[in-house]
C-alpha cells in the first residue's frame, strides 16, 4: 500500500492540472478574450478598469495586452478573491495590476484614469447595477467606453439561470448616466454591450 500511494498522489496531480488546463481551453472558448480585446480596441499603453474581477480569469489577459506600460485596476467586493490576483501577480512577476476592494454601489477607482472599464460576467450580480455605473463615471476619461459582457439566456437555453435578459441589460443602461453605443453578439454564450457616458 505504501508503495502506491507515490503513484496515486502523482495521478492526482496530473489530473487536477489537466482538468485546470481544460477548464481555461473551455473558457477561452466560451469567452474569446483576444477576439474581444480586438473588437473592442484594447491597445497596449491603456489604463483599465475591471469590475468584478474575482480570481482574475480576464484580468490577466487584459494585463497581458496592455503590457508594461499600461495598467490594470482589478475591483471586487471580495477581499480573497483579489488576494489570489495578488499572489499570481507576485508568483509570475507581474507589475501592471493593482486590487482595489470597492462597495457594492461603487468600485472606488481613481478619478479620470481609465481609458475604459469591463464587467466580465459579473453584471447580473451587481445589487445596484445602476448606481454602480453612474459612480464609475468619475474615473473615465473623455469617451471611455464601459464593456459589459454577461450572458444572454437566449443562448444558453432558457431563463432559469442566473442571468439577465438583454432587456433588463438594456433597462439598466437606460437608467443611467450611459448611452449603449452597440451591441456584439458574437460570443456563443454572452453578449457584449458597450456603453458610453450621456454627453
Amino acid at each position: 500500500m505504501l508503495q502506491k500511494k507515490p503513484g496515486i498522489v502523482f495521478f492526482v496531480i496530473i489530473f487536477s492540472v489537466l482538468y485546470l488546463l481544460l477548464q481555461a481551453d473551455v473558457r477561452d472558448t466560451y469567452h474569446q478574450p483576444d477576439h474581444v480585446m480586438d473588437v473592442v480596441g484594447v491597445k497596449p499603453g491603456m489604463v483599465i478598469g475591471e469590475v468584478g474581477a474575482g480570481h482574475g480569469y480576464f484580468t490577466f489577459h487584459l494585463s497581458r495586452r496592455v503590457g508594461e506600460s499600461g495598467k490594470i485596476y482589478a475591483n471586487d467586493i471580495a477581499s480573497r478573491a483579489l488576494a489570489s490576483i495578488r499572489r499570481k501577480c507576485e508568483e509570475e512577476g507581474i507589475a501592471n495590476i493593482e486590487t482595489v476592494i470597492g462597495e457594492v454601489k461603487n468600485p472606488l477607482f481613481p478619478d479620470a484614469v481609465l481609458d475604459m472599464v469591463f464587467i466580465v460576467n459579473a453584471f447580473h450580480d451587481l445589487a445596484k447595477p445602476v448606481e454602480l455605473l453612474n459612480n464609475i463615471v468619475p474615473s473615465l476619461k473623455p469617451g471611455a467606453p464601459v464593456v459589459i459582457i454577461d450572458r444572454d439566456p437566449d443562448k444558453v437555453g432558457g431563463y432559469n439561470r442566473h442571468v439577465l435578459t438583454q432587456e433588463e441589460v438594456l433597462e439598466h443602461i437606460k437608467n443611467s448616466d450611459f448611452d449603449l453605443d452597440r451591441i456584439e453578439t458574437f460570443l456563443p454564450q454572452h453578449n457584449i454591450y458597450i456603453i458610453k457616458v450621456v454627453n
